[in-house]
C-alpha cells in the first residue's frame, strides 16, 4: 500500500512539473484565424502581419484558414475561445455586414469580441466596366439602366458580400433597378462579358485598369484617390451613402482585460510597421490605420448598427 501511495505522490509531482511547462508552451503560440481560404490577397495580408507579429512578440504566430459560411465558421470559433490572446480573429468589414445579413448568428458581432485594432483600410470600391463598354461615364450607365430596368447587370462575390452591398447602395442612390448576379469568381465572368459591371476593391481594380482590360467610372472613397487619376468619387457625382467600409482588423474573444488588449494593440502596431507588412500595403494600395481598441470598438458598433438597418432596407438577407 505504501508503495502505491508513494507512486501516486510521484505521479502527482510529475504532473505538477509538466503542467506549467505545457501552459507556458501554449502561451508562446498565437493562432490568427482568418475567414477565407489560403492563397487570396487577404490571406496574404494575414500572413504578412503574422510574420511581423512573430518578430515583435517573440512568439510562434500561425495563420489558420477557416473559410466558409460567409466568415461565420472562423468568427464563431474565435467567439468561443478563451480571452487569453492565444486565439485571435483577423477579419474584414464583412464582420459588420454579417450582422445585418444573417438573422440568427451564433455570436454577437459586438458583445462577443474584444476589439484590438483596425490595421488598414483600402480606398473603397471601384465601379468597373469592360474596356469596350459603351458606357463612358456613370451618367451613361445610369441612362441605360433607367431605359432598361433590371437588364443592366453587376456581378459580386455572393449575396451579402460587400461587392453586392455597394452595388445595391449605388442602385438606391441613383434610383435604379439593376440585375445582381452572384458568382464565386465575378472578375472572370465580368471580363468575359457576362455582366455589364462590377464593384471591386482598389487592389483588384488597379492591375486590370493598367492592363487596359477595364475602365473605371467612379470610386466609393471619401476623397479622390491619386492611384485612380480622373476617376470621380460617387459623392462628387452627387450620390451619397454609396460606400462600404473596407477595413481589416483584429478581434479577440470577449472578456479580455483592457490592459492585455492594449498590449496586443501595441504589438500589432509594431508588427504592421515591419517591412513585410509594409510591402503588402504598397502592393495592395491600402492605408495603415492602427485604431486603438477604444476607437475600434466605437467604429465597430457604428458599422454594425448601420448594416442592421441598411441591409433589410435594401432587401438583402441570407439564411
Amino acid at each position: 500500500m505504501l508503495k502505491i501511495i508513494s507512486r501516486m505522490f510521484a505521479l502527482a509531482a510529475l504532473a505538477a512539473a509538466i503542467l506549467p511547462a505545457a501552459a507556458h508552451a501554449e502561451s508562446n503560440l498565437t493562432r490568427i484565424i482568418v475567414p477565407v481560404g489560403a492563397g487570396n490577397p487577404f490571406d496574404s495580408s494575414a500572413r504578412a502581419l503574422a510574420e511581423g507579429m512573430a518578430k515583435v512578440s517573440g512568439k510562434s504566430v500561425i495563420v489558420e484558414n477557416k473559410a466558409g459560411a460567409g466568415g461565420r465558421i472562423a468568427t464563431t470559433e474565435v467567439a468561443r475561445a478563451a480571452p487569453d490572446g492565444a486565439t485571435l480573429l483577423f477579419t474584414t468589414a464583412g464582420h459588420a455586414t454579417n450582422a445585418g445579413l444573417y438573422k440568427n448568428l451564433p455570436y454577437d458581432p459586438v458583445k462577443d469580441f474584444t476589439p484590438i485594432t483596425i490595421v488598414s483600410k483600402s480606398s473603397g470600391f471601384v465601379l468597373l466596366v469592360q474596356a469596350d463598354s459603351p458606357y463612358k461615364t456613370v451618367q451613361d450607365l445610369i441612362a441605360a439602366a433607367k431605359a432598361r430596368p433590371n437588364q443592366i447587370s453587376y456581378g459580386s462575390f455572393g449575396i451579402g458580400n460587400t461587392t453586392h452591398v455597394i452595388g445595391a447602395l449605388f442602385a438606391r442612390a441613383a434610383d435604379l433597378k439593376l440585375l445582381h448576379v452572384p458568382y464565386k469568381s465575378p472578375v472572370s465572368d465580368f471580363l468575359g462579358g457576362h455582366v455589364n459591371m462590377v464593384f471591386m476593391g482598389a487592389s483588384t481594380a488597379l492591375p486590370l485598369i493598367k492592363d487596359g482590360r477595364v475602365r473605371a467610372l467612379a470610386i466609393s472613397s471619401e476623397a479622390p484617390d491619386p492611384n485612380f487619376p480622373g476617376v470621380p468619387t460617387f459623392r462628387e457625382l452627387g450620390y451619397e451613402d454609396v460606400d462600404v467600409p473596407a477595413w481589416s482588423g483584429v478581434l479577440a474573444p470577449r472578456g479580455m482585460p483592457p490592459e492585455q488588449a492594449q498590449a496586443l494593440y501595441k504589438q500589432f502596431s509594431e508588427a504592421a510597421r515591419q517591412p513585410v507588412f509594409q510591402d503588402y500595403l504598397k502592393l495592395s494600395q491600402a492605408q495603415l490605420v492602427l485604431m486603438t481598441p477604444e476607437q475600434f470598438a466605437k467604429a465597430l458598433e457604428a458599422d454594425v448598427a448601420r448594416f442592421r438597418k441598411v441591409l433589410p432596407e435594401l432587401g438583402i438577407e441570407a439564411e
